[in-house]
């Protein structure tokens, strides 16, 4: 396994971010994200997007709180 799943899992755990979120964002199914993060699947640029997904999501999170 790669060591950015890793960090992405933990940082999805600490914030409460669930897969299906990170899948809504991307516009993939669930199930995907899943191969993803058990490193079954390994597409290119997998790392930025979803690494991208879970900032968008914890941003948004932020940003709802401050208004």
């Amino acid at each position: 396994m790669e060591n950015w799943i890793g960090i992405a899992v933990g940082k999805m755990h600490v914030n409460k971010i669930s897969q299906s979120q990170i899948a809504k964002i991307l516009g993939v199914r669930r199930d995907y994200i899943n191969r993803i993060l058990n490193g079954t699947e390994t597409p290119k640029n997998a790392e930025e997007r979803i690494m991208t997904a879970i900032d968008v999501i914890i941003a948004d999170r932020k940003n709802s709180v401050s208004e």
